[in-house]
């Protein structure tokens, strides 16, 4: 298949989409990428699991990228078990892809994920680094859940807005900003206070992205400009 090519209508890109999951190189795989994406076949489920399963290291990150497209609550325990796979293995060219599904575990839109990015996001495996790394990723698709309306992933993104993890802490409160750009309306007000008390944090880089969260929040007309701040830091303890 190449780049260009007209694919032609609905039935025959699926085919073709199916073919190339099953004889395409790596670069073949990611150019129809963004058809998997619009075309979101439920056909598309099973050969991706598979490829997830079994593929080579570069098949499982692209079939990590497509379940995530696709959209299907399906994949979320296999992507799980691959990932939990992938960390008991301790094998460096892995990253990557653990980068991937825990990103597709938040595109897939569906809140069953949750749980499985709240246990990767307490793994205390391999160094401190690589646990920051991981927890990273999991506030990002928190985000990505909350932005889609998930509530539970609200609740989860404000617990961590209160970790020890300065650099988590910032991350958390820009992810929950970003979660309400698309739908203003419905900050809950326990998250606009938690998001003040943030703008007296000990951290400076926590009071610099509370406050940027605000102002970002303001322009939307969610927050008043004036609204008194803290008077002094409070401790996470």
């Amino acid at each position: 298949m190449c780049r260009g090519q007209d694919l032609g209508d609905y039935g025959q890109m699926v085919r073709t989409c199916l073919d190339v999951f099953s004889h395409g190189t790596e670069e073949q795989l990611y150019e129809i990428l963004p058809h998997v994406s619009i075309l979101r076949s439920p056909l598309f489920l099973k050969p991706l699991l598979s490829l997830l399963k079994s593929g080579k290291v570069y098949q499982q990150e692209f079939a990590a990228v497509a379940l995530g497209s696709v959209g299907d609550s399906q994949a979320i325990k296999p992507l799980t078990d691959v990932f939990m796979k992938s960390i008991s293995a301790h094998r460096d060219d892995v990253r990557s892809l653990q980068a991937s599904i825990v990103q597709s575990l938040g595109d897939i839109g569906n809140e069953q994920a949750i749980q499985p990015l709240l246990r990767i996001y307490k793994l205390r495996v391999g160094s401190g680094r690589l646990s920051s790394c991981r927890q990273s990723w999991v506030l990002a698709a928190l985000g990505n859940l909350a932005q889609q309306g998930g509530m539970r992933a609200v609740r989860e993104l404000t617990t961590c807005m209160r970790t020890e993890s300065e650099l988590l802490r910032a991350q958390a409160v820009a992810e929950m900003a970003m979660a309400f750009w698309h739908r203003p309306a419905e900050v809950p007000e326990e998250v606009l206070e938690d998001m003040y008390m943030m703008t007296a944090d000990r951290s400076e880089g926590v009071r610099a992205a509370a406050l940027s969260a605000l102002s970002d929040l303001a322009k939307l007309g969610v927050v008043e400009t004036d609204r008194s701040l803290p008077p002094a830091p409070f401790s996470i303890s």
